[in-house]
């Protein structure tokens, strides 16, 4: 073998998820076979670790060929053990902390080895195509490539997440994802920043009037159209609540065909932005026709403060297939408070709540219980069983943020 090729081959072989973690321990048993979820804490400069495994707290030596950091998260399985020596092997791993440390040397050699070329666009590619959890072949490639030499990398950024959830890749998708990637953090800010134009402004009334109703629909609550439903059973969920979402931009783009280029240039800036940030909800959700789960953006204001909440609901069915609307988990993603994660679930009007994880420290949410519990009674809730624990799972996919 050539040097070139031994060295392209040395490098291919970095990024495979291959080889075994050791632990030595004479305290713990693990059943042969199991599978368990380890999160990394700390990393020694030797390829020693300490892990997380479970509940219980243990130093291993991982391979070199494996790149991990703290906070990285992977699923190990018991080979078995021997003398003191506990062997595993690698289930799965984040890939996007895998290649978090993706050197110029193995993303040429990974386009070497497809006999593709090497430049700044190709290199740009191979990156996401590895954060997005993508396999590297030439088909994804194609399909990315055509977006990489655009004026903003939140082009390419979008369609390597499109294609991560098995949704179309056109011009119009993408299109759309990269006007949602780019402004659903500041979604409150721009229905507040709108109805502050359309106060300041000399509006026609029918103008007017017709973004004052959007903006107020915009804040309503995201479950309210579920009370004009009938009896406790429904049939999908999410055609209720997003058909909101899609009048609402339908009505927001038909008025801005209405306005005249030369004229309220920031209103049309702002309403066009709120409009594809609706139509990137749609397109999210299309990811889920087959799963019961609803995902959304809900703009909320928290002391003052303007800032998002993303809301997933996974909602149950019975053998006939209809829903109980009175009956739901949630997980709720707030940014203003330290990026908290929130789950829960509401049976009948009981809301039970776990924080699962923040960078506030944990006091704070409990000593605020009370705050929350009154916050519930106000929109006809009452507050159930309450759990602050920070809490690391490892079915969420820390490393790629699927929405921000």
């Amino acid at each position: 073998m050539s040097k070139e090729l031994a060295n392209i081959d040395r490098a291919l072989s970095t990024t495979k998820i291959n080889g075994n973690l050791n632990i030595n321990t004479t305290e713990l048993n693990f059943p042969k076979n199991q599978i368990l979820n380890a999160k990394v804490l700390q990393k020694e400069s030797n390829n020693e670790v300490l892990l997380k495994i479970g509940n219980n707290l243990v130093r291993a030596n991982i391979p070199n060929n494996i790149y991990l950091r703290p906070g990285d998260s992977f699923r190990l399985q018991v080979v078995g053990k021997k003398d003191d020596l506990w062997n595993f092997k690698f289930v799965s791993i984040n890939r996007s902390s895998v290649f978090y440390k993706l050197s110029p040397d193995i993303i040429n050699a990974h386009l070497i080895n497809l006999k593709l070329p090497i430049n700044d666009n190709s290199q740009e590619i191979v990156k996401a195509i590895f954060k997005y959890n993508l396999e590297l072949n030439k088909e994804n490639y194609r399909i990315l490539s055509y977006f990489a030499n655009l004026e903003s990398k939140l082009f390419l950024e979008s369609a390597a997440f499109l294609r991560a959830f098995n949704l179309p890749v056109n011009n119009v998708t993408v299109k759309i994802m990269y006007e949602f990637l780019n402004n659903n953090q500041i979604f409150t800010n721009l229905i507040l920043g709108t109805l502050s134009l359309i106060n300041s402004q000399n509006l026609p009334t029918n103008l007017y009037n017709a973004i004052l109703s959007i903006l107020q629909t915009l804040g309503n609550n995201v479950l309210k159209d579920l009370d004009n439903e009938k009896g406790k059973k429904i049939s999908d969920l999410n055609e209720i609540i997003l058909k909101k979402n899609k009048d609402l931009a339908n009505k927001i783009f038909s008025l801005i065909d209405s306005l005249k280029e030369n004229k309220y240039p920031l209103l049309r800036n702002n309403l066009e932005k709120i409009g594809f940030i609706l139509k990137g909800i749609d397109l999210i959700n299309s990811n889920f026709e087959q799963t019961k789960i609803l995902f959304n953006i809900i703009p909320v204001i928290i002391n003052g403060y303007p800032t998002t909440a993303e809301l997933k609901i996974i909602y149950y069915s019975d053998k006939d297939n209809l829903i109980d609307k009175s009956r739901y988990s949630f997980e709720v993603n707030v940014n203003y408070l330290g990026n908290t994660l929130v789950s829960g679930s509401v049976l009948e009007n009981i809301v039970s709540i776990h924080i699962k994880k923040s960078s506030i420290k944990e006091e704070f949410f409990i000593e605020n219980k009370e705050l929350l519990s009154n916050l519930l009674n106000k929109v006809g809730f009452k507050l159930g069983n309450y759990l602050v624990e920070y809490i690391f799972d490892p079915n969420v996919d820390e490393g790629v943020n699927i929405i921000t």
